[in-house]
C-alpha cells in the first residue's frame, strides 16, 4: 500500500496545492516486462473543517481501501462546498482536474464503471454535486451526513467561513442552482444519466431531519437510491464505518 502526497502546479487555481492518494499495491506494478493493471479509484471528498489529509488520520480508510484494492484521491478544497466561489477559488473545476490529473499520472481506471466518489457534511454535498452534474465519471456516489440544506449556510458560523464567498450577497440559497435541489431538478430534466446513488446518516446527526427531507424529495421524483440510517452522529466514529460500508459497495460486496 502506497500512500502519496502530490504538491503539483494547478492550472485551475494558478498556484501549487496538494492531495493525498491511497495507492493500492499489485503484481504488475513490480512487473518492468508488462503493463501495469489500472486500479479503480474513489474521489473522496472532506468535510467543512477538514483537509486532504483528514479520512487518513481519523479513519482505516488505508486498510479498507487495501482490502477492496481500489485507490482513493483526497484533494483539498477548503471552505468551498465544492463551489466555483463567487469570491475565492474554482475549487469545483479543482477537484475536476484532481480527478483527471490524478487517473493521467497514475496506474487508475479511466473507465465510468472503475469510479466512484463518496463524502461526508460539506463532502456529501460535494458528491451530491457530482453526481447530480458528472454523472458521465462516476458509476456510483456514497454521500454521508450531507448538507443537503444550503440555506442553514446563511446563519452557519464557523472559522474564517463566509457563504457569501460562496454564494455571493444573497439572502436566501433556495434559487441558487447549487442548491441540492435544483441540482436534481435539472439532472432529470435533462435526462442526466446518474450514478448509483447511495445515502446514509446517523439518527443522531444534526442533519439528520435535513436529509429524511431530501430522501423524501429525492423518492418524489422518482430518483432510484440505496438509503441507510442508523445509530450514530455527525462525527469520526459514524464515518469510519459508513466509509467501510461505502468502499464494500463500491467493491460489489454489498447490496
Amino acid at each position: 500500500m502506497a500512500l502519496i502526497t502530490i504538491n503539483h502546479h494547478t492550472n485551475t487555481l494558478g498556484k501549487h496545492h496538494s492531495f493525498k492518494v491511497i495507492l493500492p499495491e499489485e503484481d504488475s506494478q513490480y512487473d518492468t516486462k508488462s503493463e501495469v493493471q489500472p486500479l479503480k479509484s474513489i474521489l473522496l471528498l472532506h468535510g467543512l473543517s477538514n483537509d486532504e489529509t483528514v479520512y487518513t488520520r481519523y479513519t482505516n480508510i488505508e486498510r479498507f481501501a487495501n482490502a477492496a484494492h481500489i485507490a482513493v484521491i483526497m484533494p483539498s478544497a477548503d471552505h468551498s462546498f465544492y463551489t466555483n466561489m463567487v469570491f475565492g477559488h474554482s475549487y469545483y473545476d479543482y477537484v475536476l482536474e484532481v480527478h483527471d490529473y490524478a487517473r493521467q499520472i497514475l496506474p487508475l481506471s479511466k473507465k465510468r464503471e472503475d469510479n466512484f466518489v463518496a463524502g461526508h457534511s460539506m463532502g456529501g454535498y460535494g458528491t451530491i454535486k457530482m453526481a447530480f452534474t458528472q454523472g458521465d465519471r462516476f458509476a456510483k456516489a456514497c454521500f454521508m451526513s450531507s448538507a443537503t440544506h444550503l440555506e442553514n449556510l446563511l446563519s452557519y458560523e464557523w472559522y474564517d467561513f463566509s457563504p457569501k464567498a460562496i454564494a455571493g450577497d444573497v439572502t436566501s440559497m433556495k434559487e441558487l442552482d447549487i442548491e441540492p435541489r435544483a441540482l436534481v431538478d435539472r439532472a432529470l430534466a435533462d435526462g442526466y444519466a446518474l450514478p448509483e446513488l447511495y445515502m446514509m446518516c446517523g439518527t443522531e446527526d444534526e442533519l439528520y431531519q435535513n436529509n429524511l427531507d431530501f430522501k423524501k424529495y429525492l423518492e418524489d421524483h422518482a430518483v432510484d437510491f440505496k438509503y441507510e440510517d442508523g445509530p450514530g452522529g455527525h462525527d469520526w466514529e459514524y464515518w469510519n464505518e459508513g466509509i467501510h460500508k461505502a468502499i464494500q459497495w463500491f467493491a460489489g460486496n454489498r447490496r
